[in-house]
């Protein structure tokens, strides 16, 4: 049985990617959050590409893993954050205002409330879609624009910027499902866009600009910030999942095989291209079925990931130039990257200096810091002790006489 005392620093991360679903049980009374366990189950049962093919197989799994970190009986006390990792995201921008006549009034977080809602309201989004997170940009104080928190300020007219991440809506329900299924009820769901940057980017790379290059298996996304905002992302359907292919088609293997092969065997170092040994290519019942020198899969390999890296560059630099970021930091993220020599061989081949996205401020042991990977799942735990609580200081009052007069506008609102 576990004591609820110990529950009450703590809260769980649950990031449904693309290939694996991964559960994070974390600490959260110091500054920097510190991870406890970690629990991954690798193509899981009931999700396929992060999304839900089978709700009861897909709840079966979600629940096995969750136990595996804490009790069943825990949970009810433990926060939850989804972080979601498929490709069916978007992000646009909404703005609106509110005027205050006849007289100035001093912004509360009653304003703000009214004013983000009203702005959710009328973004111009399809009826498909389901509002995953809206999250205030800037806003714009009579006209004064650009900034950051409004509260205490007199003000004749309010307006807001939002960044809103949006979702298929069915594809949304069938997640939420899940977790219903199991009586678990998340605090939100979390596009990943939003969590690479918060692991990932530190405040110097957000002002003077930086680039998230996010190698995922079907989809290569890019992450733009400029002067300490985003500026914009981009998705191409080009991801890891390119060099299965083309490794599938040289052998004439399933694309299954060929990825286990990929995982295994593949390197961008180029001393491991002088290896005469045997890579197996087929396993069926231990059995090799069919085998290929590791120098002659290697050839093949570096030839593939020139043209794969050469086309996600090619992008990126378009993506950058449209929108006048000259020389951003680049980082690279996503399980597609953990390749040994990744780094070295792109200085090599394209001149470009770059980094993984390695997680910072937070307490873990190196494998799962260094995992790019993870970087989602890491970037959720800082953003749980950061940007939550900046947001809360936009949204929640502080002082008790606001909080009840907060209260009593709320009940007149229901009530008369």
């Amino acid at each position: 049985m576990t004591e609820l005392s110990d529950l009450k620093h703590k809260c769980a991360v649950i990031y449904i990617g693309t290939r694996k679903l991964v559960g994070v049980l974390a600490d959260l009374r110091d500054v920097n959050p510190r991870v406890l366990h970690k629990q991954e189950a690798v193509f899981p049962e009931g999700f396929e590409k992060g999304l839900v093919c089978n709700l009861q197989n897909a709840a079966v799994t979600l629940e096995k893993l969750l136990d595996a970190l804490l009790p069943a009986e825990a949970w009810e006390h433990v926060p939850v954050y989804v972080v979601l990792g498929n490709s069916r995201f978007r992000m646009c921008r909404a703005s609106s205002c509110e005027y205050y006549t006849p007289e100035k009034r001093t912004i509360s977080p009653e304003e703000i409330k009214s004013v983000v809602q009203q702005t959710r309201n009328i973004a111009m989004l399809p009826l498909t879609e389901a509002i995953l997170q809206a999250v205030p940009e800037s806003f714009l104080v009579n006209d004064m624009p650009s900034v950051k928190n409004p509260v205490g300020l007199e003000a004749e007219r309010l307006g807001v910027t939002l960044q809103i991440f949006t979702m298929e809506f069915q594809s949304y329900r069938n997640i939420v499902k899940v977790f219903e299924s199991i009586d678990i009820e998340p605090e939100g769901f979390f596009p990943k866009t939003m969590m690479l940057s918060e692991s990932a980017l530190t405040d110097s790379d957000k002002q003077e600009g930086a680039l998230i290059i996010d190698v995922a298996d079907e989809v290569t996304q890019f992450i733009l910030w400029r002067n300490g905002s985003l500026a914009g992302v981009k998705s191409i359907p080009f991801g890891g999942s390119y060099l299965t292919r083309r490794l599938a088609a040289d052998y004439r293997i399933e694309e299954r095989d060929a990825d286990k092969v990929k995982a295994k065997f593949a390197t961008l170092d180029d001393r491991d291209r002088l290896s005469d040994e045997l890579v197996p290519l087929v396993m069926r019942n231990e059995k090799v079925q069919q085998s290929v020198r590791r120098s002659e899969f290697l050839d093949r390999f570096f030839a593939h990931a020139k043209e794969w890296m050469t086309k996600i560059m090619e992008e990126s630099g378009k993506f950058a130039n449209d929108e006048s970021v000259r020389h951003p930091h680049m980082v690279f993220t996503g399980g597609s990257v953990m390749i040994d020599g990744f780094l070295e061989w792109m200085q090599k081949e394209f001149g470009i200096e770059a980094r993984l996205g390695i997680a910072r401020q937070v307490e873990a042991s190196q494998e799962i810091v260094r995992d790019p990977s993870l970087a989602p799942v890491l970037g959720m735990l800082r953003w749980v002790i950061t940007s939550r609580r900046e947001n809360e200081t936009l949204f929640v009052s502080r002082s008790i006489l606001s909080r009840g007069i907060s209260a009593l506008r709320q009940w007149f609102a229901n009530y008369f």
